[in-house]
Order: C-alpha cells, then sequence, then structure tokens
C-alpha cells in the first residue's frame, strides 16, 4: 500500500466527495419520499446510500488498478474494451445535460420567484437566458472564477442551511414525523430518483491522485465523505420538512398540494410560507434552495463545459472557439426549461437512468473482469457483482416504468 496522505488531504478529500453529493438533489428527496412516511423514507434511503457507497468501493478497486490519473473513459476501454468506453462516454455526456437541465429549468424557477417578490415580471424564456448568462459567464471564464465564486456560495448554503434547520425544528410535529405509507408501492417509484442524490462516483479518480492512491485512505473518504455526511444531512432535511409539512391538507401547504402543482423547489418553498409565514423561514429556505442549485449548476456545467472543448476539440483560447462551446452546453438545457418549466424532477429522473449505467452497473462489470484478470473472482464475488449489475438495470427499468405512468403515483 501506498504512503498515507495528510489528514488536511483526508478530510479536504471526504468534503470534496459530500460537496459533491449534497447539492440540488437533496432538495426533492421530501418530495419524492413524502408518500411513504419518514420511517420508511430513511430505510428506503440508508439502502440507496449503502448501494452507493458498494459502487463507490468498486469504482476505486478498478481505478487503483490502472495507472495514476485515469479517468472514466480510460478504465471503461481497458476493462470493456471500446464498447465499453463509448457507453461510458454517452452515460457521462447524457448525464452532464440532464443534470443541466434539471439545474436550468428549477434555477429559472427560483429567479422567477425572486424577482416577483419586487414586482419583476420577465417571461419563462428571458428567466432562463439570464440565468444561463449570470452563472455561464463565471463557467466561461474557466474553473478558477468558479472556484472562486463556489467558496462564497458554500460557505453561504451551509449557514442558511444550519439557520433553517435551527428556525425549523421548534415547528417540527411528531405526529407528521410518525405518519405511515398509505401505499408500501409507492418505493418503487423513489429509487431510481434517490440515486442521483448519492452520486459523487465521477471525482473518485481526482480523489485517488489527490490521496496518493491510498487504499485506505480513499476508501475512508468515500464512507465519510459518501455515505456518513450526506446520509445525516438528508435525514435533517427530511425531518424539517416531513415533519412541518403535512401530506394533505385543505391548504396549499400540503405535499399533495406541491407534487401536483409544479412539484418543485419553488412550490416546496411556498408551502413553507403557507405554513408559517415567517420571514425568518421565508429567507433561509429560499437563500438555502437558490445556492443549493446555483453551487450544482455551477459544478456540472463546468465538467460539461470542459468535455464538450475536448469533444468537439474547440480547446482555443479564443473567444469564438468558447462562444460555440457555451451554444453547445447550454442550449439543450436552454430549450428543455422553456418547454418544462416544473421539469426538475422529471429531468432527474432521466439522468438516474444515466446514473444507474454509469455509476451502478458499469463499475460492477469493470470490476468483474479486473477480479477475473487476478483470478480473484470467486463465486461469492460473482453473486455481489451480479446482484449490483441487476440493481443497476432495475433502477433503469423502474425509471421507464415511471415515465409510463406503469407504478403507483401519489400524485
Amino acid at each position: 500500500m501506498s504512503e498515507r496522505a495528510s489528514f488536511t488531504r483526508r478530510i479536504g478529500a471526504a468534503l470534496i466527495i459530500a460537496g459533491t453529493c449534497v447539492g440540488a438533489g437533496m432538495l426533492v428527496i421530501p418530495l419524492i419520499t413524502a408518500s411513504l412516511g419518514f420511517v420508511l423514507s430513511s430505510v428506503v434511503l440508508l439502502v440507496i446510500a449503502l448501494l452507493m457507497m458498494a459502487t463507490g468501493y468498486l469504482i476505486a478497486e478498478v481505478n487503483l488498478e490502472m495507472p495514476d490519473g485515469s479517468n472514466f473513459s480510460t478504465m471503461a476501454r481497458e476493462t470493456l474494451g471500446r464498447f465499453g468506453q463509448i457507453i461510458a462516454w454517452l452515460s457521462f455526456l447524457l448525464l452532464m445535460y440532464a443534470l443541466t437541465a434539471a439545474y436550468t429549468s428549477q434555477g429559472s424557477s427560483l429567479l422567477k420567484s425572486l424577482l416577483s417578490n419586487v414586482d419583476i415580471s420577465m417571461p419563462l424564456w428571458l428567466n432562463s437566458i439570464v440565468f444561463i448568462l449570470i452563472l455561464g459567464s463565471f463557467v466561461y471564464k474557466g474553473a478558477f472564477a468558479v472556484d472562486c465564486l463556489n467558496k462564497i456560495f458554500i460557505a453561504f448554503k451551509f449557514l442558511a442551511f444550519i439557520a433553517l434547520v435551527v428556525c425549523i425544528s421548534p415547528y417540527v410535529q411528531k405526529v407528521l414525523i410518525m405518519t405511515e405509507t398509505t401505499d408500501i408501492n409507492f418505493v418503487w417509484i423513489t429509487l431510481p430518483l434517490l440515486i442521483t442524490s448519492f452520486g459523487y462516483h465521477t471525482v473518485l479518480p481526482s480523489m485517488r491522485s489527490y490521496l496518493r492512491s491510498n487504499k485506505k485512505d480513499l476508501h475512508t473518504a468515500i464512507i465519510l465523505g459518501g455515505f456518513v455526511v450526506p446520509f445525516i444531512v438528508y435525514i435533517i432535511w427530511e425531518v424539517i420538512t416531513l415533519g412541518t409539512i403535512p401530506l394533505h391538507s385543505q391548504n396549499n401547504d400540503s405535499f399533495h398540494y406541491i407534487v401536483n402543482h409544479g412539484n418543485d423547489i419553488t412550490a416546496l418553498v411556498e408551502a413553507y410560507h403557507s405554513s408559517y409565514n415567517l420571514l425568518a423561514v421565508d429567507t433561509f429556505a429560499t437563500t438555502f434552495t437558490s445556492i443549493a442549485v446555483t453551487t450544482s449548476f455551477l459544478g456540472v456545467t463546468l465538467a460539461l463545459f470542459n468535455f464538450n472543448q475536448d469533444t468537439y476539440k474547440l480547446n482555443k483560447p479564443n473567444h469564438s472557439s468558447k462562444i460555440l462551446v457555451f451554444i453547445i452546453t447550454y442550449l439543450p438545457p436552454f430549450i428543455f426549461a422553456v418547454y418544462y418549466p416544473h421539469g426538475f424532477v422529471m429531468a432527474l429522473g432521466y439522468a438516474s437512468i444515466f446514473v444507474a449505467v454509469l455509476l451502478i452497473s458499469l463499475p460492477a462489470m469493470m470490476a468483474w473482469k479486473v477480479r477475473n484478470d487476478k483470478g480473484t473472482n470467486t463465486l461469492v464475488s460473482k453473486l455481489y457483482l451480479s446482484f449490483i449489475i441487476l440493481a443497476g438495470v432495475l433502477m433503469i427499468f423502474l425509471q421507464f416504468a415511471t415515465e409510463f405512468k406503469l407504478l403507483p403515483s401519489f400524485s
């Protein structure tokens, strides 16, 4: 085993992984799990967290068998051949576009809500353009500009979340926390969407390099950053939402109303306003949700922007090349946001398909090849990897079943 990384690097790696997890995806967790009740939601979250930690371990295992600096494309090519590399490439590209579409749709909706507070009204398409141009300008300038802005936003996001928890906690009702599901089959529709909230795996090759290829340090970072921190944060978020907003009510402050009137973060914030009408709650809820969407948008679109630069060989440091990359990166998500203004959850659903391929089934298939080559793929190992591959296939099936309305839905 290689030399241990410094304590600072170990903590830093765990925080980077946690920061990748805890983004805008967490905001929809209460929306998609409300019909299950808090107890069952917690169990489902735990199962998904364990599954994604297991696939994180598999990616670490495969990457550690490759030369330092190997990314997903290299790993797939070396283990599954050219076809595997193409699958990984397409899955990554479509995942990035699906997430960008989700964050653009939600960001435009939040911007519209914020502007309405100062009596400014703009067409939806203009909200989307303003949102993309403001944040996209930092992506256009490069990683350093995004990093500087992101550090500021993350600090405010953390403070806003703590403040929101403090303000809301006194209003948490035990009777709401103990509400049970009316249909156990609602669980199936939640599984694909939840896996997107634990999608930190794309940073693992970089964390391997950062931690000097030390297996123990990488595993510790995955446990802390990819499991412990996100799971605790998500449970707290579930408590302060499921414990304060009822499943049903006569007003517009219930989950049933939210799901049937937009099913997005704006509707959730409005439910808080209807329930408590407290300036502090409104302020912190709006601040936290807006910054969560912003930081996720910046991180994902920076990766997509750089990916498009490499794919289309537009790496020249001139404005004509960068403007073309900007259009390629943001035009498809803009079109989605205009046609599906409440498409946040829908786009995350599409993203879950590519998460299932890229971050669940593919890692197990790559690990299968690595273990076969090393002669360590025992019967137990094959059963374990087969289970994970099938779990990924199940997620894809469930998402398509959801799209075709074949599963029981709370709405």
